[in-house]
């Protein structure tokens, strides 16, 4: 019996974008769909366009501004599919990406994940012309959801990121996961899928198909964030996920991939949010480890911080609009 697929997207004013983020999914080579569209309250076109779509196999629902993860919810829980494909409204997918994960989940475990590449393409220009990322050696099956979710987070030194399209999961793993945590505004799609890799019984990946992620120059996307609701919410993600993968391991690596995404939080935090700043040190120092700055991105910077330390360095950095 061929499994049917649910496509959840959170929209909240992507009118510029949704209908050709919906267009990427309905030329899915893999037909058994259901797409749900959850507009969170959009004060542009988004709900008009959405529901220009809507069909026997396109649904769309409303309701008031809640959040992406709220969005998210919602839609999982009036999800009937076997296996479940989250995309952003203004993200995309190559026409090819689902049935080639299917055909990977079809052929191992009911708890294994499905995951592909991603594409990296700035707004406003073409999709196939932006950068595949294919996220190193932690893109490849893993049979060991622990070691994995360490690498990813930077256990053996930089870790990466997954874009949250990128996977397909079955509706097992994702009962086993549990929902999305709407008290976060800032990470919350790294919070949730480290449960849902922990979760599983491992990663399959496949170099067939791809996700497309939108970036955009002027700073506009959420991930950007610079508020201090922002900065709280990415740290508590990290304790969240600390949580989760030591209480699965003691491994000294885990605790280091912590201690890292503790130190990147404290690094882009400063000097904006000394709190957060003086936080995120005071759990690395808690777990006992060392941990490794991220890089600056320049020689000026890494020259900087190298003589001066990486606090006053991100100052001048800042102050001459250095990349740091």
């Amino acid at each position: 019996m061929r499994p049917l697929v649910s496509v959840l997207i959170p929209c909240y004013n992507a009118d510029r974008w949704l209908a050709r983020t919906l267009k990427s999914v309905l030329a899915q080579s893999w037909n058994k769909l259901e797409i749900i569209v959850v507009d969170d309250g959009s004060t542009d076109n988004s709900l008009t366009i959405a529901r220009s779509f809507a069909s026997s196999s396109v649904a769309v629902l409303s309701q008031v501004n809640q959040g992406a993860s709220a969005a998210r919810n919602r839609a999982l829980q009036v999800a009937q599919g076997d296996f479940i494909q989250y995309l952003d409204a203004d993200d995309l997918l190559s026409s090819n990406k689902i049935e080639a994960q299917l055909f990977l989940l079809q052929h191992h475990p009911e708890n294994m994940l499905a995951l592909c590449n991603t594409i990296h393409f700035w707004d406003e220009t073409d999709p196939e012309v932006g950068t595949l990322e294919t996220g190193g050696h932690f893109f490849a099956n893993s049979d060991r959801p622990v070691e994995w979710l360490i690498q990813l987070l930077g256990g053996d030194g930089a870790g990466a990121m997954v874009h949250p399209a990128a996977w397909l999961i079955s509706r097992a793993v994702a009962a086993g996961a549990g929902p999305w945590n709407e008290q976060l505004s800032l990470d919350d799609d790294g919070e949730y899928f480290a449960r849902v890799v922990l979760a599983s019984a491992g990663i399959r990946y496949t170099p067939i198909g791809c996700s497309y992620y939108r970036k955009y120059k002027g700073g506009n996307s959420l991930s950007g964030g610079r508020s201090d609701r922002h900065q709280w919410s990415a740290l508590q993600s990290i304790a969240l996920k600390a949580d989760y993968l030591l209480s699965r391991t003691q491994d000294q690596r885990a605790k280091r991939a912590i201690a890292r995404c503790y130190m990147e939080r404290a690094v882009q935090a400063y000097p904006g949010h000394p709190h957060v700043t003086q936080t995120a040190l005071r759990e690395i120092r808690q777990l006992g480890v060392k941990a490794d700055l991220p890089t600056c991105g320049s020689w000026r910077g890494e020259l900087l911080r190298f003589l001066l330390g990486w606090k006053l360095a991100k100052r001048l950095s800042m102050a001459y609009h250095h990349s740091f």
